[in-house]
């Protein structure tokens, strides 16, 4: 197969346009996969072969850590099929399961979309400076992407105005009628339509019957758990494979976390957000970041003028008004995972840059950013991971902290008295074997008590094994009437929702600790040693608290620490 016959199958995928830069590589890997196995077809073996060879993607992180590799279903591809003779110059075509893969990915990508009638239930917006805004409305004419998302040029007249000589920012209805077509053809081609390289992996899965498929089965790999784990990797922080957990900041880091936080103090922003952080590694001067970012041609003053303002005033006579953007909180745990990863005792600048470039696919602001300033982002990434692989080292900070700048909980000391609690949690779950339907309870957990502005608790633990019970758990809950929907309100009910800000670390308290060790009790008891820890080992667990807090909960649900007890033991 020619280089031409690759370029003509890729041609040939219907909106493929609307495929994001990370699954137009991933095709395209497939078909060199297809073209290495002298195939006249790519199938949705090929396409697992394209993930595994991108391998930077959390979908291909996912494949790894359930064992998945490279080396091992070009195996199993080998073995499955006969190699065709002549085929190489002859012309390419997806097979059935193929076509019917990339189909399921686009499936899975019309699903983002609003059903008819979600008017104002969800609301987005897009960004744009004063001069652009201004030259729209002098012109009259909208830019197509934000006519096809319903704004009009009144809603940019409205949005300048009150943006006062800051960003502009102008929100739009996604669920207006502009924003839930209902024909197949109009969904595909609008704006918020986007396939990506998790929905090529889902889509894959979504084809039961396919070449994919039978190899992830062949493999011993439960397709449920890649479902799971690539929930886990979208909504929470939590390590998906074993790693220990930086606790600290390099001086570097420390001194470029301070100028992201005046950054956000001269923009007169209230959040400090991921692109401040940006700003603050460039400035800082020294470290990894700004090493790597200067060798690619970028200034500050340059980038500064990329980074406009967000769209709130806030008075910074009380700098203990700053708050972090959540997005930015995840960015943290994110790189002590990676420091560790990479056995590197402290989190450097060079981790946090290379955690805001992983996310999103570039589709973040920072790496829009960064790439106006002309950044070959592959290359700049290749650069950082280079840099860190060769131990390229920033001296470890000291507990000494600048008084004044931060919010309470916004400081590297409390982030780091966070990060030290943090790290039982990731040692329990790296050191036994929790499948990751316990995993995503503890997700879920987590978002629960920040929600709730709480630390994780055995009771927020409870109520998210509600949320979507399977096997006995489901059997158990249906039977004594106990929902998620019911659990959660009663614990608002009796525990009501915390008063001080949140820690940036969401941390499990002790007792949810000792809740999970007692559930590794539990499955050791039936299982043997080295049992795998299921949901219902977790319940066993919490249970086993008969006069707490748990206790207290399941009487407001108007049952019993006993009755739940002997109906799940019943069940298993």
């Amino acid at each position: 197969m020619s280089q031409g016959n690759l370029d003509t199958l890729l041609k040939s995928i219907k909106y493929f346009d609307k495929f994001s830069m990370g699954a137009q590589k991933v095709v395209k890997l497939a078909g060199e996969e297809a073209q290495r196995l002298q195939r006249s077809t790519v199938g949705s073996e090929h396409l697992l072969l394209g993930l595994l060879r991108e391998g930077k993607s959390n979908a291909a992180r996912v494949l790894q850590v359930l064992g998945v590799t490279l080396e091992r279903v070009r195996k199993a591809v080998e073995d499955a099929q006969e190699t065709e003779e002549n085929t190489a110059q002859a012309e390419i075509t997806f097979s059935a399961d193929g076509s019917m893969a990339l189909e399921m990915a686009m499936k899975v990508a019309e699903s983002q979309f609003l059903p008819p009638g979600s008017a104002g239930q969800l609301f987005g917006s897009l960004s744009a400076s004063e001069d652009e805004a201004k030259k729209i409305l002098q012109d009259g004419k909208l830019p197509q992407r934000w006519e096809a998302l319903g704004v009009t040029l009144e809603d940019v007249r409205k949005a300048l105005a009150e943006a006062k000589g800051r960003q502009v920012e102008i929100p739009f209805d996604q669920g207006s009628p502009a924003n839930t077509p209902t024909e197949e053809d109009a969904r595909r081609r609008h704006p918020l339509f986007r396939v990506d390289i998790r929905k090529l992996l889902l889509g894959v899965l979504r084809v039961p019957e396919s070449h994919g498929v039978k190899i992830l089965q062949g493999l011993d790999v439960p397709l449920k758990d890649i479902r799971t784990l690539l929930l886990l990797l979208d909504l929470g922080t939590l390590p998906i494979s074993y790693g220990e957990y930086a606790q600290r900041f390099t001086l570097p880091a420390r001194k470029a976390w301070r100028l992201a936080h005046e950054e956000a103090r001269r923009m007169q922003d209230t959040y400090v957000r991921s692109d401040h952080l940006l700003l603050g590694l460039m400035a800082e001067g020294n470290g990894v970041a700004a090493t790597m970012l200067a060798e690619m041609g970028v200034g500050l003053e340059k980038m500064r003028e990329q980074v406009t303002p967000g769209h709130e005033m806030s008075d910074w006579s009380m700098p203990s008004e700053i708050k972090l953007q959540p997005f930015l909180k995840d960015i943290i745990e994110l790189a002590s995972n990676e420091a560790r990863r990479l056995y590197h005792p402290a989190i450097g600048t060079g981790h946090l840059l290379l955690v805001l470039l992983q996310e999103h696919e570039d589709q973040s602001l920072e790496a829009d950013v960064l790439r106006w300033l002309g950044v070959d982002l592959d290359k700049l990434r290749a650069g950082l991971r280079s840099a860190l692989k060769a131990s390229v080292s920033e001296e470890v900070g000291s507990e000494v902290e600048e008084e004044g700048i931060y919010a309470g909980n916004a400081s590297i000391a409390s982030i780091e008295k966070d990060l030290g609690s943090r790290e039982l949690d990731k040692t329990i779950l790296a050191t036994y074997q929790f499948k990751p339907e316990v995993w995503e309870v503890l997700v879920y957990a987590r978002i629960t008590a920040q929600n709730l502005v709480q630390r994780v608790g055995p009771e927020h633990l409870l109520i998210n094994l509600a949320r979507k019970p399977d096997g006995p758990l489901r059997t158990v809950f249906q039977e004594l009437g106990i929902d998620y929907a019911k659990a959660r309100a009663a614990l608002e009910k009796r525990s009501g929702r915390g008063t001080e800000a949140g820690t940036v670390v969401q941390r499990q308290s002790a007792l949810c600790q000792a809740c999970l060790l007692l559930a590794v009790d539990e499955a050791e008891r039936r299982g043997g040693r080295g049992a795998p820890i299921t949901n219902e080992h977790v319940l066993l667990g919490l249970l086993r608290e008969e006069q707490g807090f748990i206790a207290k909960l399941l009487g407001d649900l108007g049952t019993s620490v006993e009755v739940v007890r002997t109906k799940l033991v019943s069940a298993l």
